[in-house]
């Protein structure tokens, strides 16, 4: 089981045991169990089969804790969070993905009102059931019901990216594993997945192999499958244990280039490219190019483009946005004039970091350290303004004490460089919570919405706007402020932000946390057709989240992105 899998796990532990009202000491453990779990570069299976007792030496898990992670990890569940989760009513923890809803207020509502489900709630705020409760109110209702309509509109069927891709790398290692890795000539995830669409609904993974049935024997065998929905020859289809439905086809070689150029999608991009090929007096399907009965391309997806008139189309740009004009402009000649996307490799810098100084697990050092063996050139240290209650929000005073350290650092890390910066927090006004005369003395200057989501639209954009026109902003974070399946971007003129930060000369970042790859891949795409400049950061908020930054660079790429348009994609 993954690491996400069993850090929630940890958390629904943790909120039942508080809200059975437990000791506070147990219920925080869990918590804290549940937030390094997240933050482990490393998969705590490995962890476990390469020292029996590595997990105690993770920091935060005891014998306890490390035990009941050894269980899950082997036997795929946990029988005490199985009996504490059996002590609710069916769908009673559903109500904590509500925004607001924690797990003293679901506490209130049960006791209070046998509110056992989202559907329950639902009706008990339309009811104005709420405001009548201990520390409620009619704002706080009003709040609480806008949110369940959110999450009502949100699909919950798709899984993070992050997610997706980890299981799709784990089934296909599983796959090469062993005698099975020399019969497989190619394999490869496709679909969404691999034009790296935020969200995937469920894995395909193609194989070029002459032995199919070898294969299909070892891919059903994997021991994450809960269920098989078919196994054929050249075909099955699986649940893992996590729910995500995963299909396998093994073709030929020769078909390898388009087999993965079909399934790879999107299906509009499709429509296109077998349209090109008809008008051309030919055939495109997933098995190949043919002109009448004579296969003429098919082994490489390049092939397969040059044989229609095309040249290579990356596949995060395959979505039917104007890659096809594109392309048939450029013809196969002109393939060298393609957007060159912009690679991981091309980052510089993270200019959005966070460390202990707020509400980060490591200390500066750590952290800088840790950027500087991966081979980064600096960072910018942006720890939290003090506005929005966050633990140990940075004042005017920690700020310039915080100076003083990172300027020992620079010179101890040097050449890496450590930039003073902030994430600052902007009003409901519109006003930024540090004054000018520290803003002014800051090297990076990023501003950010944490609060009032559901301001109307005109002043939503109003107060963005009003932050941007400070002269000493630098970036604007996360700006649609969604959280990917949990809650949905507040109400913008999203066209009027970008104006204004292009003529504002402000850059909009592309936060790489899995769960936001915000600013949205179409927004982006505009934002770099209106001429604006971009820095794609991790919010980093430990060391390992540096390898959230490839996020950020897949929806750089599905938004067209050039390393040219992204600040930190340059040295100092």
């Amino acid at each position: 089981m993954d690491n996400q899998s069993i850090a929630k796990i940890f958390e629904e532990i943790g909120n039942i045991l508080e809200i059975q009202n437990q000791n506070p000491f147990r219920f925080k453990a869990y918590y804290r169990a549940a937030q390094t779990i997240e933050n482990l570069s490393q998969e705590l299976s490995e962890i476990y089969k390469a020292d029996k007792d590595g997990l105690t030496k993770i920091p935060g898990i005891g014998r306890a804790l490390a035990d009941t992670i050894i269980e899950i990890i082997t036997t795929g569940k946990s029988k005490g969070h199985e009996a504490l989760v059996k002590t609710l009513p069916d769908g009673f923890l559903n109500m904590l993905d509500i925004r607001g809803v924690g797990p003293k207020k679901v506490k209130l509502f049960y006791t209070e009102l046998a509110v056992k489900n989202i559907a329950e709630l639902k009706k008990a705020a339309e009811k104005r059931l709420l405001q009548t409760l201990p520390g409620m109110g009619e704002k706080s209702e009003s709040e609480i019901l806008a949110a369940i309509n959110e999450y009502l509109s949100t699909s919950h069927d798709r899984r993070l990216l992050f997610d997706a891709m980890q299981q799709a790398d784990e089934f296909v290692a599983y796959i090469k594993d062993g005698k099975t890795g020399n019969l497989i000539e190619a394999i490869e995830p496709c679909g969404s997945l691999r034009r790296r669409a935020e969200t995937v609904g469920d894995i395909d993974i193609l194989c070029a192999s002459k032995n199919p049935g070898k294969i299909m024997e070892k891919y059903v065998s994997y021991p994450e499958i809960a269920k098989i929905l078919s196994q054929g020859s050249t075909k099955s289809s699986v649940v893992l244990k996590s729910g995500i439905q995963v299909d396998l086809r093994v073709i030929d070689k020769e078909s390898f280039g388009a087999a993965l150029q079909y399934f790879t999608g999107s299906k509009e991009h499709n429509v296109r490219t077998r349209d090109i090929a008809k008008r051309k007096g030919l055939k495109l399907s997933e098995y190949g190019v043919f002109d009448g009965d004579k296969m003429i391309a098919g082994k490489t997806e390049k092939e397969v483009y040059n044989a229609i008139g095309l040249p290579f189309i990356p596949p995060e740009m395959r979505e039917n946005r104007g890659e096809i004009e594109l392309a048939e402009k450029l013809g196969v000649k002109g393939e060298k004039n393609m957007p060159k996307l912009i690679e991981l490799k091309d980052l510089r810098g993270d200019l959005h970091v966070h460390s202990d100084w707020s509400d980060a697990s490591q200390d500066i050092e750590t952290v800088a350290m840790a950027y500087k063996k991966a081979g980064f050139e600096y960072i910018a240290m942006t720890d939290h303004s003090a506005f929005i209650g966050i633990t140990h929000g940075m004042d005017e005073n920690r700020i310039q004490q915080q100076w003083k350290e990172i300027d020992k650092l620079n010179k101890k890390l040097a050449p890496f460089k450590i930039l003073k910066g902030s994430e600052v927090d902007i009003h409901k006004d519109g006003t930024l919570a540090l004054p000018d005369e520290i803003l002014k003395k800051l090297d990076i200057v990023i501003v950010a919405v944490h609060s009032a989501f559901m301001l109307p639209e005109a002043e939503q954009t109003a107060r963005i706007i009003k932050a941007l026109k400070n002269p000493y902003v630098t970036i604007f974070a996360h700006p649609s402020g969604r959280l990917i399946n949990k809650r949905p971007a507040y109400k913008v003129d999203m066209d009027a932000i970008i104006k204004t930060a292009i003529e504002n000369d402000v850059a909009l970042e592309i936060n790489s946390s899995p769960s936001r790859m915000d600013l949205q891949d179409i927004y982006v795409k505009r934002a770099k057709e209106l001429g604006a400049k971009f820095a794609i950061n991790s919010d980093s908020h430990h060391s390992s989240h540096m390898e959230y930054l490839k996020f950020g660079v897949f929806v750089a790429r599905r938004g067209w992105l050039e390393a040219k348009n992204v600040i930190n994609a340059k040295s100092l």
